[in-house]
């Protein structure tokens, strides 16, 4: 897949660093001349101390131009810590999975009573660890206040070895008539199918994830990857069937797709390959959908995922290219001290605000309406899963095939 960040042409060297928002203090009133000056200095100006030497060359894959000081450029994060942490963690989980999963029938993948197409543990046991499995999380009629043992184990290998209670099955401190495992919205982001879909989820996490956290930085990566993977396991829980079950980064992952999509489209100049990156998105989503069919994945994670990554994309990423065109942002991004007071700060804050574009103003009121949006689709879907979901009878054919009972495989 090719490198969506990747930025080039001679054309295009007169726009700022491609994740900067211009939005800290900058001087507005200054020459709006595009020369080439990387350090954004003044011709009076001495050359800074901290200039690099001869022969330097900038990275590659941004624009050339008003690269921010050396001891800034030190700054610049260079391993994309989050997605290393968490893909080590999935890793690790997996492999708990996988070691559990032989402990309880003897072998690593499940092939009775049916095989996982993920090549990986029964969906038994990704229930007892944590799967979005709704009768866990919620009161539904006719199955969780059943008491005789007709669920399947984290151990079956059979029709006959369903002799569990929901409790038994669901673990992790058990179930009463109305059960609330609310943390199954989360636990899910780090569980896997099978080898299939953690190699998957892995090689798109790494490379795209990576990129994505060395352009906007650790804490938005953060906010949105957790965010999507909560919303789609959301989305998942109101509209799938009850019966089957969730697990997965991909609804994680959908929401960094939907980032690199949304700046896509908002900056197509700044691409070197536009239409190149664009394709290869469609067809990881393509790809990714096809996946969510099968047992174990929900597609309903990607969708939740996705809008979520929209949303919070609209709220966190640069401005569009032709706005800043419009406004008039200096191209630089600047270097300034940092703020030691608040006076200071309350400051800097107020140059922020004056003198501005009145477009720019209205791009502010359009991300605080896309931030209250956000926020008003999780708690509109919070609300409504207490409710007992949505109740929508064609939706599960989106998350399953209808066939050797999978939408409903491991209802009583």
């Amino acid at each position: 897949m090719p490198t969506e960040s990747s930025y080039s042409g001679s054309n295009l060297a007169v726009y700022s660093d491609p994740y900067a928002d211009n939005v800290p203090l900058t001087d507005r009133h200054a020459s709006q001349s595009y020369a080439y000056n990387p350090w954004n200095l003044q011709s009076n100006q001495q050359t800074p101390s901290d200039m690099p030497p001869p022969g330097f060359v900038p990275n590659s894959d941004r624009l050339a131009t008003n690269i921010p000081p050396m001891d800034q450029q030190k700054k610049r994060q260079i391993i994309p810590w989050f997605t290393v942490t968490v893909s080590v963690i999935q890793v690790i989980v997996f492999v708990s999975e996988l070691i559990v999963m032989h402990k309880y029938t003897g072998s690593i993948i499940a092939t009775k009573p049916t095989f996982n197409p993920m090549i990986g543990p029964s969906t038994y046991l990704l229930i007892h660890m944590g799967g979005r499995f709704t009768p866990c999380m919620h009161y539904i009629s006719g199955v969780t206040d059943v008491k005789t043992k007709n669920f399947p184990c984290a151990s079956s290998t059979t029709v006959a070895t369903n002799v569990c209670t929901l409790s038994e099955l669901c673990g992790m401190g058990g179930v009463s008539d109305h059960p609330n495992q609310w943390w199954r919205f989360i636990t899910p982001m780090f569980l896997h199918a099978g080898f299939i879909h953690i190699i998957a989820n892995m090689l798109l996490q790494l490379q795209l994830g990576g990129s994505m956290e060395r352009d906007i930085g650790t804490l938005k990566f953060a906010s949105v990857y957790v965010a999507s993977g909560i919303c789609g396991f959301l989305l998942g829980g109101n509209f799938a069937p009850d019966g089957i079950v969730s697990t997965g980064a991909s609804g994680a992952l959908f929401g960094i797709i939907a980032l690199r999509i949304l700046d896509l489209l908002l900056n197509w100049q700044l691409y070197e390959r536009p239409k190149r990156a664009l394709m290869s998105h469609l067809i990881e989503i393509v790809i990714a959908f096809a996946l969510g069919l099968l047992p174990g994945i929900d597609n309903f994670a990607h969708i939740g995922g996705f809008a979520m990554g929209i949303l919070l994309g609209l709220v966190l990423l640069r401005s569009p290219l032709k706005l800043r065109e419009r406004t008039g942002q200096p191209i630089a991004n600047d270097y300034y001290p940092k703020s030691k007071t608040l006076k200071d700060r309350f400051q800097n804050l107020k140059a922020v605000f004056s003198g501005r574009h009145p477009a720019w103003y209205l791009w502010v009121i359009v991300r605080l309406v896309m931030l209250v949006l956000a926020a008003t689709f999780v708690i509109v879907l919070i609300r409504l899963f207490n409710k007992g979901g949505g109740h929508c009878g064609w939706c599960k054919y989106l998350s399953c095939l209808p066939v050797k009972g999978w939408c409903d495989a491991y209802l009583p």
